[in-house]
């Protein structure tokens, strides 16, 4: 076990049986789960960066400085391939930088256990978070079967329409596919506050074994 199957049966949302109260505020693995939220963080703002600004902006110059006597018919298609090359540079690179800003940043901070496994219950509550990250993910992986991290960019920029379209108009109007399990009257305010129910649970369940024992032990004697 890795430690996140909660956060999987989360995301997914594959099975409400999987999920609880008690299990949607366990975070055994605090610092890769925030990892992994950082990386789909860069994901998103590296491929809007890449595919939205550096592309056309890369494109202008190349055209710029490409000479008119020299042009020929693949031209065109060679800035194009460079252009797209260099968005999927700017993907890699959110990639594989993510999770180790993301462990810079909490040890900067003086960020404790206690408070990142607060952040990262947080990021589990908020819907539209997740129906992002969610629309990035099944998007990129469609641009990435296609044209790998160059599609992946194009991928992960649709999804983030997508995301926002269906923040501001369709979920508000329809019931969404995906929704959480757990209503928010019925989730833990904090970590700590799951902690300490199932602490009390665990002594509780503890005493009964104990009065159990007891009283087997007792009709063994008569």
């Amino acid at each position: 076990m890795i430690g996140l199957e909660a956060w999987f049966a989360n995301f997914s949302q594959i099975s409400s049986r999987w999920i609880t109260a008690q299990s949607l505020a366990d975070i055994p693995r605090p610092h890769v789960e925030y990892a992994i939220f950082a990386t789909f963080k860069a994901a998103e703002v590296m491929s809007v960066i890449g595919g939205l600004v550096a592309h056309p902006l890369y494109r202008w110059y190349l055209s710029r400085k490409l000479n008119p006597k020299l042009m020929t018919p693949n031209s065109e298609k060679i800035i194009k391939n460079a252009c797209r090359k260099l968005q999927g540079r700017f993907l890699i690179a959110g990639l594989i930088t993510a999770p180790f800003l993301s462990r810079l940043e909490t040890h900067l901070s003086g960020t404790t256990d206690s408070e990142l496994k607060n952040r990262c219950y947080s990021i589990r509550c908020n819907a539209e978070t997740l129906s992002l990250d969610r629309a990035v993910l099944v998007c990129g992986f469609i641009g990435w079967y296609w044209r790998r991290f160059q599609g992946a960019v194009d991928g992960v920029n649709i999804g983030i329409a997508y995301a926002m379209v269906n923040s501001q108009f369709i979920a508000p109007r329809t019931s969404p596919v995906l929704k959480n399990s757990i209503d928010e009257s019925e989730r833990f305010e904090t970590v700590e506050e799951m902690e300490e129910s199932k602490t009390k649970l665990n002594k509780f369940l503890a005493e009964q074994d104990r009065k159990d024992a007891e009283v087997k032990v007792l009709d063994v004697k008569d």
